[in-house]
């Protein structure tokens, strides 16, 4: 902790990466070990009263990620008066920082926006955390796209951090990220958050978790701290294996995708339409909650999908796909809707029994009992519907052990396929019918 009225030293900030050939880039924070909080702040706070007195604020990395306050001498002074706006004077002014109380002399904050969006700015420093190592060579990955350079460096001890951190509830700084444009020109931080956005939902959407870019702070052309946010966004624990559709060593995979989602958020309309659908694809790619839940999920990113690719996209009307008016001679039903999506998109609909055993049974006992035909999408469909309206046929879902799960791994496999398709992906997938997996079991997406 540095000294009362002092901030966080930040070792290599003025320092440019065409400085030294290749020099591995410094956090602004330090790297905490895992649980270790963050500090943001040291040195006097105003609030209540026009007393400023000696407190901090901090990233707490434990049991979740959250901003937290505390006054550090003085504290019984303060009385706890509901929301309040504290007062952190550093050496450029003091900084707003609307926060709240938990108890006197404490509090908690959903952070702030420090400096002007619209100053320019010559890069963006980050803090990933709670991503695994991905092997990349001398431990540093490097993607171009639109315009922009994106350097993502491991922290130099990851392996020690990692060690058993999927075990334990905490949160730690695995890497720091470098965000800059391609042509070395300035920008503003405006302009820069679809890109951090795109790499925050993009990387958690590969991994099948969340994982997050936090504490940016942008630097101007003359070293100095031009703008920095607070912000505190949605992080997972960490996990190993990841549960998502991406593996780690595939690094041109990583980058072909988030080359085409960074394009895409450039859109504000494709921007808040993907991001929709991937925060669904991730919710129900995680394997964690109950399995009921990733399956509801999962079946509301693929209506979302469906709509977008089949009414937007101009291959039906919005009466046929809502039943209002016939397609071909017959109304749609749901299933009819999901099989046409993925079959636009090359993706099969055909049950791979040895992948799948327990819907192959399903399956054929639904066709000895009741003359039905189903494949792919027909379960998926009937499965959800069977959840969602239940009624004498609900006992179904249960009856075989298993079904409902085999169903969520359908699910999530045919909703990211068709959001990576959506996008143009051309790269490797693990397959997310399989729940269990080989290191490096990956193929390529079906229409390529």
């Amino acid at each position: 902790m540095t000294r009362w009225g002092r901030q966080p030293t930040a070792p290599a900030l003025t320092q440019s990466s065409a400085d030294i050939a290749n020099p591995p880039l410094s956090p602004v924070y330090p790297f905490n070990d895992p649980g270790q909080s963050i500090l943001l702040h040291d040195g006097p706070i105003g609030g209540p009263t026009t007393n400023y007195l000696p407190g901090i604020v901090e990233l707490s990395c434990v049991p979740e990620l959250n901003l937290a306050w505390r006054i550090t001498q003085g504290a019984d002074t303060w009385t706890p008066t509901g929301d309040v706006t504290l007062l952190l004077r550093r050496p450029d002014g003091d900084v707003r920082l609307p926060a709240a109380w938990r108890k006197s002399g404490e509090g908690w904050s959903n952070g702030a926006e420090i400096g002007e969006a619209d100053a320019p700015l010559k890069r963006i420093v980050a803090h990933w955390f709670n991503l695994p190592d991905f092997h990349a060579q001398q431990g540093r990955w490097e993607t171009e796209t639109d315009g922009w350079k994106v350097t993502l460096d491991v922290r130099p001890d990851h392996d020690r951090v990692w060690t058993d951190l999927d075990k334990a509830h905490v949160y730690v700084m695995t890497h720091v990220m470098e965000l800059r444009r391609a042509d070395e020109t300035t920008f503003t931080a405006t302009e820069a958050e679809p890109v951090l956005t795109a790499l925050h939902v993009g990387v958690s959407f590969a991994l099948g978790r969340w994982a997050a870019p936090m504490l940016p702070v942008g630097v101007g052309a003359n070293g100095e701290v031009a703008w920095e946010s607070w912000r505190v966004p949605h992080c997972d624990p960490a996990r190993e294996p990841s549960p998502g559709w991406w593996h780690q060593r595939q690094h041109t995979s990583l980058a072909d995708f988030l080359d085409r989602l960074i394009k895409a958020f450039a859109d504000p309309d494709l921007l808040s339409a993907l991001r929709l659908q991937m925060i669904l694809g991730i919710a129900a790619t995680n394997d964690r909650g109950f399995v009921e839940q990733r399956v509801m999920m999962g079946a509301a990113g693929l209506e979302h999908v469906m709509w977008q690719t089949l009414v937007l996209g101009g291959r039906i009307t919005e009466d046929q796909y809502r039943r209002r008016a016939q397609y071909q001679g017959k109304l749609l039903a749901a299933h009819d809707l999901l099989r046409m999506a993925l079959t636009n998109a090359k993706i099969p609909t055909d049950i791979d029994a040895q992948l799948l055993p327990v819907i192959t049974t399903f399956v054929a006992d639904e066709r000895a009992q009741y003359g039905a035909v189903l494949d792919g999408p027909g379960v998926v469909t009937q499965i959800r519907n069977r959840l969602v309206h239940p009624k004498a046929a609900q006992e179904r879902v249960y009856r075989l052990d298993g079904l409902v799960a085999e169903v969520w791994l359908l699910t999530r496999h045919y909703l990211v396929l068709l959001i990576l398709h959506s996008l143009g992906y051309q790269g490797s997938y693990r397959d997310l019918r399989k729940l269990r997996r080989l290191a490096g079991d990956v193929d390529k997406v079906p229409w390529v």
